[in-house]
Formats: structure tokens, C-alpha cells, sequence
């Protein structure tokens, strides 16, 4: 980059999103704007700009043209399954914004990359040491700060499951959307110290904060894929390798992973898979191929057995539910594989974006997080933005916005 690149500030569209994302997050929003929060207008005015950039200023390159192709496809998908479904134009406007909206982020290439990379970084940082420090303190006092963090915020539902849980519920939300943004920050900080500032000094104590913080949420899938990229990433350097060790050991002695392991004595998909194998014998038509039942239909299906929606928690069936099974295929496609073909095909250190991205991806279709068409799905395409963008940085190849 030159000179003037550097002397430049990170770029305006990304900083929109982090503010949509960790300032002024759902619950805050909820507080000023009860009847329209579950739409993140700063995320929204963010990705809209990068939609401008690419289309209005004819920034499109050839090998973005199939995943813009692919978002219209699906935005037509989606518009036949909300009429079929008789949805008011406030639900459109409420699922477009929360799922269709930030896909355009995935494939941004930032204009001042290194700048934007190192305080996206540095913000995932930021916000997994406050959300960690927040709930060790909370765990202490009785839950009284994030109980009524959600009384303000107008959320009965999640003040009772914070209140009667052991598990870490945040400012942000629920403990395994928490669990991702620890998985985010452990992957983005890892790559950039390896590919731009090429030594890990301060890797232990994001070991420390990130483990901590996922074995708080007790997410079972999350510890399992953070353990798996523990032993991937620092196998070969035996100080990181036995202070991760001593950590597991230090959280183990002082009942850190109770929860987590209690969990684990249960079904592995927390009842999901058991409670498709009972509604799916029903011989009910659950999927249609064009096009869907609508959004939240997997509440329709509470008259089966109470616990039915949890069947549909998957993004993957949640998706060809309400929106078809064409939708959900092209969704899985634009969004895991094809960003990941990328990352194999293109830029430096490949394989690390690859298993950082494949990690992530595995952890974001455990649970429905990007099925609630609020913020994950922001936050998903934020973080794989970053990867695209290391990889064509990292390997010396500069490039016009």
C-alpha cells in the first residue's frame, strides 16, 4: 500500500457494521426502538454500501458476478415464499434486512485493508474481554447485572432464561452467539499475527479470554471445535502447547467446565436430531422445492409436540422450510462453499483461512443463529470478509476497491 493508503481510515461501511453490532446491538435497540429492533440499521447502512459501491459505481469484477447472480435468484425465492405465506411487508422488511442484506459484505474487498483487518481485530478483542470479564463478574453476584441489562431491554423471555441458566448470556445475546464471537476473535487475532505481524506474543492471553468464554456458554459444539483448533494450530510449539494445558487443567480443577460437561452427557444436537426423528414419521410435507411456508413457520408445528421448532434449528432445514429447498440449497452454496473455494483458490496462507473459515462455518450451522434474521448473519459475513480480505493482503496482492 502506499503512504496515503496507510494514512487512511479504516472503511466507513465496516465501522457501520461494528457499530450495528457490538454499540448498538438488538437488546440496546430494543430499548429505544421496541417496534422496529430487530432491524440493525447501522448493519443495513453499511452493507447498502457496499451494495452502491459494487452495482452504482460499477465496481463488480467477473468473479463476483455468480454470488451477486445468486443473491437475486434467492431475494426472488424469498419474495414468492413471504406472498405465499400472506407476510406483511414489515416481516419482509425484517427478514431482507437480517438475511439477505449482509451476504454483499461477504464479498467486499475493503478499500484500506490493512487498517480496516487490524481494528476489526482489535474491536473482537475488545468485546470478548468485556463480555467474559462482564460474566465472571456477573457468575459471582447472582446474574443481577445481565438479568437487568434484559429487564430494560423489554425481553422477558431472555432475563427468565439468563436468570434460571448457569450458562453465559451477554450484552449481545444468547451464550452460543457468544460462543461464536469467541471462535471469530480467536481465528482473526491467530491469523493476523501469523500472516502481518508475523510472532504471537500476545496469543496467550487471547487463549486465556476466548477459552474461558466458551467454556462460560457451555456450548458443547463450540469447546469441541475450539479444542480441535487449539491442538491444530499450536501442536508444533510446545510453550503454547502446554500453557493451553495448563489452562484446560487450571479450568478443570476449578469446575469452569462443569457445565460443559454435564451437557455432554446429554444428546450431542441438545434433543434436535431426536426430535426430527419423532415429527418427520408425522407424514407431513415439511419442505417444498420453489418455495417455502414463510418466516417463523417453525412455530406452526408447536401442536406435533412442544419442542418441535428445535427440529428446524439447523440453517440448512430451517432455511428449506420457510424458504424452499432451492433457497436453502443456493444459500449453503454462497455462503460456506463458495467462500471457501476462494480461500483455497486464492491468496496467501490458504489452508490456515481455510480451517479458520471451515471452523466457524461448522460452529454457525449447529444452531440457528443466522435463522433469526437479526444480527449473526452480519456477524458471519463480517467475519468471513475479513478472511477473504487476509488472504489478498497477506499475499502482497494490493488491489482497487
Amino acid at each position: 500500500m502506499t503512504e496515503r493508503g496507510r494514512k487512511e481510515k479504516a472503511d466507513l461501511n465496516i465501522v457501520l457494521v461494528l457499530i450495528g453490532l457490538f454499540l448498538v446491538p438488538a437488546f440496546v435497540r430494543r430499548m429505544v426502538l421496541p417496534s422496529f429492533y430487530q432491524v440493525n440499521l447501522f448493519g443495513f447502512l453499511g452493507c447498502l454500501s457496499v451494495l452502491y459501491g459494487m452495482l452504482a459505481r460499477g465496481r463488480m469484477k467477473r468473479e463476483d458476478f455468480l454470488p451477486y447472480l445468486l443473491m437475486a435468484v434467492m431475494t426472488v425465492l424469498l419474495m414468492c415464499s413471504e406472498m405465499h405465506a400472506g407476510r406483511t411487508a414489515k416481516g419482509f422488511v425484517r427478514v431482507f434486512s437480517g438475511l439477505m442484506m449482509p451476504l454483499p459484505l461477504l464479498f467486499y474487498r475493503l478499500a484500506h485493508p490493512k487498517r480496516t483487518i487490524g481494528l476489526v481485530v482489535k474491536i473482537f478483542i475488545g468485546v470478548s474481554v468485556f463480555i467474559t470479564m462482564m460474566g465472571l463478574i456477573d457468575f459471582l453476584i447472582g446474574k443481577k447485572l445481565i438479568t437487568a441489562y434484559y429487564l430494560l431491554a423489554h425481553d422477558d423471555n431472555y432475563y427468565e432464561m439468563a436468570a434460571d441458566s448457569n450458562r453465559l448470556y451477554s450484552y449481545v445475546g444468547h451464550p452460543l452467539y457468544n460462543a461464536e464471537i469467541f471462535l471469530i476473535t480467536f481465528g482473526l487475532n491467530y491469523a493476523y499475527n501469523e500472516m502481518f505481524l508475523k510472532k504471537h506474543k500476545n496469543d496467550k492471553w487471547i487463549i486465556l479470554v476466548t477459552l474461558t468464554g466458551v467454556a462460560m456458554t457451555a456450548s458443547k459444539s463450540a469447546i469441541a471445535i475450539y479444542l480441535g483448533l487449539l491442538a491444530v494450530l499450536y501442536c508444533r510449539d510446545i510453550r503454547y502447547f502446554l500453557f493451553c494445558g495448563g489452562v484446560l487443567t487450571a479450568g478443570y480443577v476449578n469446575h469452569l467446565f462443569d457445565s460443559v460437561i454435564e451437557r455432554f452427557k446429554g444428546s450431542l444436537s441438545t434433543g434436535r436430531n431426536e426430535v426430527w426423528e419423532r415429527i418427520s414419521g408425522s407424514g407431513i410435507r415439511f419442505f417444498q422445492f420453489f418455495w417455502g411456508q414463510g418466516s417463523d413457520k417453525k412455530y406452526k408445528y408447536s401442536y406435533l409436540e412442544e419442542w418441535a421448532r428445535a427440529a428446524f434449528e439447523y440453517p440448512y432445514r430451517l432455511f428449506a422450510l420457510e424458504f424452499g429447498i432451492l433457497f436453502s440449497a443456493i444459500m449453503m452454496f454462497t455462503i460456506f462453499f463458495w467462500p471457501g473455494y476462494k480461500i483455497l483458490k486464492d491468496g496467501s496462507n490458504r489452508l490456515l483461512r481455510f480451517i479458520l473459515f471451515a471452523a466457524v462455518s461448522l460452529h454457525v450451522n449447529m444452531y440457528n443463529g443466522i435463522g433469526t434474521y437479526i444480527d449473526p448473519m452480519y456477524l458471519f459475513c463480517l467475519f468471513g470478509c475479513m478472511i477473504l480480505n487476509m488472504g489478498r493482503i497477506g499475499g502482497g496482492n494490493d488491489y482497487e476497491a
